[in-house]
């Protein structure tokens, strides 16, 4: 995706070369390459928008933490994603590295450098001010839903390990931030070059031209790659969030951007990679298909020995059999370009910065529905692309972000209503808007104490609340009984004052040590089960914000007032700040433990047989599988998911 290129469809403008001849060594013919490149660039730009739309129904990836996985996942979307992501981004790169030469030939690597720093770093920072936070609201949001953290873990800033190592990152703008450095690290070669008075590498009868040139180039062009993917296997695969790039990645890279600049300076281009592109294309199909079962194998664990040896090479083979296959069949077939592929090829930045959010939006609103996998891919691929391709239109072309992105911005031939700025002003007030408006329906999480009347007059659920916001709730409610969680509550100073505001009240205080990111022990809930049962209403159960901890308590206290499990889990909620159904948490999977057993044995749900189960069951013969998956029985699935209980907690009942 050529920053010059992909963006406006035009090639970075060129100082011609005193003396120096179409065709020459120094300059070769890059102009053969034009149309057939830009197509290639398009349909990256599609892949990539695939590969991202299949993320959430393949199986969780080793390497990348994604927003959303639904139901148990797809080995086909494994494979898929495997093989885009295994030559999309050198496409990329080879494609940015071909204007290169002739770029620092021309006007110098100093100009070129400060030509690529504003075709990058621009749109780096304006994506960075204005589609990576929204992503990253999306993102958020996907990983409450699918239990990974909860919205008291972002209040907190406390995050799982696998979270926290994805957490400051530039998302999918990595690719312009790795592109500029690359571009550096080019123009510092080429002036080292220059002052040693080298030829270039790619310079006619020089071994890169005539590897260029061989029958052989896929495999020789693969050796310096699989030293790349034997010293780091996870090259082929890593994708994360952060921000410092990741050594060999960038060398990855780099080699297939220096490649992209050595072609460009090949006298025919035509003529030498068109030969053989059929067979290497075909072929590359084949040994993709041949090497996936080490692939699959290598993205779930790191192969070792020998087998690690022959993943690496045959990883390494394939990408460059695509690359040159690809090429050399565009360019025997693209002899010139319609009005849709110039747009497309006009619009494929904008696309490739755009398309993640939506992509990502879009599988979680689909998460609830019981759609076949295939479905649903189909659906947010087609969406999401329409929607690139429309906000293109709608929004960049014609406007100053289309200025920033581009560089250039298309005058419009025809008289608008509202202008063309109206694209993106519209946008930011609906996004502001949509903002503003979830801020005000979740203010009372946010900011107030999340109180809500659970069974009226007898039981209420909050956050933990100042000492005399509680000494307020106790007069107006005529409260008898405070349940708060915690796991060292004597240590704590607002506990002494909750103390001593519920012993000048006359009520009870008691606090139980549960965590809401782990299933509680047997020991633990069977005390919860106690107070609930036994503490004088009207009680109020307190919990950090007034979330898992609020609901999972409220769901016990109305089992043991009779309600049904459906009825308990609606404790569970959007209203209360707890995002996704009940089986993305330990605690709410604790329940529905309870409703697995009442099924099993045909039961309906009463007092006495929820206390039984909690007393001699839970732990024992039940507890509920991961969300999408098939529920089974035992303490292995406990241990296999990471639900594993905690410590025995220790419960206090103060008087």
């Amino acid at each position: 995706m050529d920053e010059a290129q992909v963006g406006s469809g035009k090639t970075e403008p060129q100082r011609p070369v005193s003396g120096a001849k179409r065709g020459s060594a120094r300059g070769g013919d890059p102009a053969q390459l034009g149309h057939a490149l830009e197509v290639l660039r398009v349909v990256a730009t599609l892949l990539v928008i695939l590969y991202h739309a299949a993320l959430t129904y393949a199986h969780p990836l080793r390497l990348t933490l994604w927003v959303a996985h639904d139901q148990g996942g797809l080995t086909g979307f494994d494979v898929f994603i495997y093989w885009v992501n295994g030559f999309v981004m050198p496409v990329f790169f080879l494609a940015a590295g071909v204007s290169a030469p002739a770029a620092c030939e021309s006007r110098g690597p100093k100009v070129f450098l400060e030509h690529r720093a504003k075709r990058l770093l621009r749109p780096l920072l304006f994506a960075s001010l204005t589609i990576l936070p929204v992503f990253y609201l999306i993102w958020g949001y996907g990983l409450m839903v699918t239990g990974r953290c909860d919205l008291g873990s972002i209040l907190r800033w406390r995050y799982s390990p696998e979270v926290t190592y994805n957490l400051y990152g530039l998302g999918h703008f990595w690719f312009l931030e790795y592109l500029f450095l690359v571009c550096v690290l080019w123009c510092g070669c080429w002036t080292l070059r220059n002052r040693l008075g080298r030829a270039s590498l790619g310079a006619e009868g020089g071994l890169v031209a005539r590897s260029l040139a061989s029958p052989w180039r896929p495999v020789l062009f693969a050796i310096p790659t699989s030293l790349i993917f034997l010293v780091d296997s996870d090259t082929m695969l890593r994708v994360d969030n952060v921000i410092v790039p990741n050594l060999f990645r960038l060398v990855h890279y780099a080699f297939f951007f220096a490649v992209g600049g050595w072609i460009s300076q090949l006298r025919e281009p035509k003529a030498l990679l068109i030969p053989f592109g059929r067979f290497y294309l075909a072929f590359s199909f084949v040994l993709f298909a041949a090497m996936s079962p080490l692939l699959l194998q290598h993205a779930n664990s790191p192969l070792e020995g020998g087998w690690r040896v022959v993943f690496c090479v045959l990883a390494a083979l394939f990408v460059w059999l695509t690359v040159f296959g690809a090429l050399g069949v565009l360019l025997s077939r693209v002899q010139g370009r319609g009005s849709a592929m110039r747009f497309l090829s006009e619009a494929s930045f904008w696309i490739y910065i755009i398309h993640v959010p939506i992509v990502a939006l879009l599988q979680i609103l689909l998460l609830p529905l019981a759609w076949p996998l295939l479905v649903k891919f189909l659906v947010v691929s087609v969406v999401a692309s329409g929607l690139s391709v429309w906000s293109y239109e709608a929004i960049v072309r014609r406007s100053v972000v289309g200025e920033i992105i581009n560089g250039t911005r298309k005058r419009s031939t025809k008289p608008s209503w509202f202008g063309p700025e109206f694209g993106w002003r519209a946008s930011l007030g609906a996004m502001i808007l949509l903002l503003a408006v979830g801020l005000w329906i979740g203010r009372d999480v946010l900011w107030g104490d999340n109180f809500h009347e659970s069974v009226a007059g007898q039981l209420y659920r909050s956050a933990r609340v100042k000492p005399n916001a509680l000494d307020a709730m106790i007069q107006n409610h005529g409260l008898r009984s405070v349940l708060v969680f915690t796991g060292d509550p004597r240590g704590h100073s607002w506990f002494r004052k909750y103390q001593e505001i519920c012993k000048a009240r006359k009520v009870e205080l008691y606090a139980i040590n549960l965590r809401d990111d782990l299933a509680p022990t047997r020991k633990t809930l069977d005390r919860l089960v106690e107070v609930l049962a036994e503490a004088p209403r009207p009680l109020i159960v307190q919990g950090y914000r007034g979330i898992e901890h609020s609901s999972f308590a409220t769901a016990v206290a109305r089992l043991l007032d009779g309600d049904t499990p459906d009825q308990a889990l609606n404790a569970f909620g959007l209203r209360y700040g707890q995002f996704g159904e009940p089986v993305a948490t330990p605690l709410g999977r604790t329940l529905l433990c309870y409703q697995d057993w009442l099924q099993a044995h045909d039961w309906k749900s009463t007092p006495d047989r929820f206390q039984r189960w909690a007393r001699d069951a839970y732990l024992v013969n039940s507890f509920p599988e991961e969300q999408g998956g098939t529920r089974v029985h035992g303490h292995e699935l406990m241990a296999r998911k990471g639900a594993k209980p905690i410590d025995e907690p220790r419960s206090v009942v103060p008087r």
